[in-house]
């Protein structure tokens, strides 16, 4: 599939060193405070030193560095790495800062990301090539093909959680489509406790981690495959996303990123031995980039892939928030004058995470932080390598964690 599609991303960047040699020593185990001083001596031996590795088929981009050094510095972000998209192309990576405060790794491209809800676009993708294929139907309420009840882990994210038995009728009501745009009516979590549908199914948008999980074991029923399996076949492996994965893999363990809370206190990425559509993906700042450079790619020839994006990029349900947005499947989506742009975010307490983009323009930014702080450094990022004010920023949905 990729062989007919345009503008999918170049060569894989190489690993971006650390400017070590400028600093003193590698501190054992500092302060949060000293620790944003030693990132201040960092950004002053990058700009003094003006040398950093150089990653293939990509260029440079002085400012999109300046800005993401600048946002650690002044939101106490320990690392973040950026990737710019222009005409479809990766055209920068730029990274600042360390995966780990304890030992002083550096942020590379090679870094792990727990990516969380953005982990739904490329689930949603899926599931959508699934039904384009003629294997999966989207718009059937799901208990046509995988009945009640629903046998629910009380918690996905513990390998050894207890489960319950979900009989409510208003499932039926519940299509993928509904839960891909956020209308099930479920919970966004409900870890440990029993599930209660919030509103009826298809009358409000109202966010739901929980409905992703519901779908995901709907599609491993009706198809027998499971997610890895599924995201790898139709995306990872399409999109070159070779160092991406929705359940952990040894080889993580040199490069995960440590998270941090707003306080600076660091918190362990959690090791999902089992996938989950909405929490587990584990990926690259470029390979990322690359997933959003494989949905704005167009190929009329490929009609699956192009059923798959229109159906994502369509507007289904208006979001009622203090700035109003729309929500297609699997992105929120902004429309500004003739264009369209598509966006995610990811506000866990130690890592957030965002992307914005316009399949009409072919441009786009992800930024990938290991902070609880980070989203606060996206409108700073945006102002100063976009044309475009986006509005949607200043939204509740992209409200840090308080």
């Amino acid at each position: 599939m990729s062989e007919n599609i345009r503008y999918t991303p170049r060569a894989p960047a190489m690993l971006l060193s650390a400017q070590m040699k400028f600093l003193p020593h590698r501190p054992r185990l500092i302060g949060f405070n000293a620790f944003f001083c030693l990132l201040g001596l960092l950004l002053f031996a990058n700009q003094a030193a003006g040398q950093r590795d150089k990653f293939p088929g990509h260029e440079d981009s002085p400012v999109l560095r300046k800005v993401i050094s600048d946002a650690a510095i002044k939101y106490k972000i320990p690392g973040i790495a950026a990737a710019l998209i222009e005409h479809g192309q990766i055209k920068a990576i730029e990274t600042f800062g360390f995966r780990d405060q304890k030992s002083a790794s550096p942020i590379t491209s090679h870094t792990i990301f727990e990516a969380g809800s953005l982990g739904e676009p490329v689930y949603a993708y899926s599931v959508l090539l699934l039904s384009a294929e003629g294997r999966f139907n989207s718009g059937a309420p799901i208990p046509t093909f995988f009945p009640l009840p629903y046998v629910r882990d009380l918690d996905a994210t513990s390998p050894n959680s207890r489960s319950e038995q979900l009989y409510d009728p208003q499932f039926n009501q519940i299509s993928a489509m509904r839960v891909m745009n956020h209308t099930s009516g479920m919970p966004d979590w409900a870890r440990g406790q029993h599930l209660r549908l919030q509103t009826a199914p298809g009358k409000k948008w109202s966010y739901s981690s929980e409905g992703y999980i519901y779908l995901q074991r709907a599609v491993e029923s009706a198809t027998s495959e499971s997610l890895d399996s599924l995201v790898t076949r139709s995306i990872l492996g399409a999109a070159r996303m070779s160092q991406s994965s929705f359940s952990w893999k040894e080889a993580y363990t040199s490069e995960i990123a440590t998270g941090y809370d707003s306080s600076g206190t660091p918190m362990e990425a959690p090791r999902y031995a089992r996938p989950i559509a909405s929490a587990s993906l584990y990926t690259t700042i470029r390979d990322y980039a690359q997933f959003i450079a494989y949905v704005m790619a167009s190929s009329p020839a490929q009609r699956a892939h192009e059923s798959a994006v229109s159906l994502m990029l369509n507007p289904t349900v208006t979001v009622d928030d203090s700035v109003p947005f729309s929500w297609g499947l699997g992105f929120g989506l902004e429309k500004i004058g003739d264009d369209l742009f598509f966006f995610h975010r990811d506000k866990s307490l130690g890592m957030q995470s965002f992307v914005i983009a316009s399949r009409k323009s072919g441009n786009g930014i992800v930024i990938f932080t290991n902070s609880g702080n980070g989203l606060e450094a996206v409108g700073d990022i945006l102002a100063a390598t976009s044309a475009t004010s986006h509005p949607v920023i200043r939204s509740d949905f992209l409200r840090p964690r308080q």
